[in-house]
């Protein structure tokens, strides 16, 4: 995976992971562009994950 673009500049998937990468950031970037945290995973794609494990 690139860790820089063609410019020199961080990709987007590096610089959100620096963001999130204390607690208090993590929080401030969910609710800041409106992420939800789903703690259980639907029916469907718990079994389709048990299925492949």
């Amino acid at each position: 995976m690139a860790k820089r673009d063609r410019a020199g500049h961080k990709t987007l998937a590096d610089a959100v992971r620096e963001l999130i990468g204390t607690e208090d950031n993590r929080r401030h970037v969910q609710r800041m562009i409106g992420l939800k945290v789903e703690p259980e995973l639907p029916p469907t794609l718990a079994s389709l994950l048990e299925a492949i494990w």
